[in-house]
């Protein structure tokens, strides 16, 4: 169950944190936002000592300090009521995952996008090794003149390398395409290009095991 504060201590928390309740009765606004739902429904429970107390979610207060500074503000009230449909959505989501099951959820639903996406790269559905530079296999559209080409792999580990080649320049085009997994990675690129001394193939995460790749230059 989520932390609980009571209505005594939640009206203390605003107070410090500068609400002003004015003239008039804290629990009478609590119960009123309370009833048109700007606040969440209280909790009775009891107290250290026993006694029967009113208790909201602890993040209530928070929500409290929030409506406050909105009416200040001079917003309307229906500008305030679709602020906190907002805040509802992401604390409902919040507290979800917050569970162990919603963690445990949020876990297997991210592993399978990912296995998803992976397996999509690997068969082409979706093209997830393309960016900052063009990368990928050889069409028919590319130039016909190679200006130098080679192989070399990825270290276990790593995610990036140096290839040393005396022919390439800045605006050469380089292109790679791997020969082997290259997991858990799902994307890479040539991030630096050094004139007449060589590139860095770089991943987006160290890869498990030594992955092969083939590359090449045109002008």
């Amino acid at each position: 169950m989520e932390n609980l504060i009571s209505v005594e201590n939640l009206i203390e928390q605003a107070k410090k944190r500068g609400i002003d309740f004015g003239k008039g009765d804290p629990y009478n606004r609590l119960r009123y936002y309370t009833k048109i739902g700007w606040m969440p429904h209280m909790f009775r429970k009891k107290d250290s000592v026993g006694n029967i107390r009113g208790h909201y979610p602890l993040w209530a207060v928070e929500r409290l300090i929030a409506i406050e500074e909105l009416k200040s503000k001079g917003s309307s009230n229906d500008e305030i009521y679709k602020s906190l449909q907002i805040k509802n959505r992401f604390q409902d989501f919040k507290n979800a995952v917050m569970t162990t099951e919603g963690r445990n959820q949020l876990i297997t639903y991210l592993s399978i996008i990912l296995l998803v996406l992976i397996l999509s790269n690997e068969l082409g559905i979706v093209t997830l090794g393309k960016n900052k530079a063009e990368l990928g296999t050889i069409d028919s559209s590319l130039p016909k003149q190679i200006m130098d080409s080679g192989t070399a792999f990825v270290p276990k580990n790593q995610r990036k390398i140096y290839i040393e080649t005396k022919l390439i320049k800045s605006n050469s085009k380089v292109y790679v395409t791997f020969n082997q997994e290259y997991l858990p990675a799902v994307r890479y690129w040539v991030s630096e290009i050094k004139d007449y001394d060589g590139f860095v193939v770089e991943l987006d995460t160290p890869v498990f095991n030594n992955s092969e790749f083939s590359w090449w230059i045109t002008n």
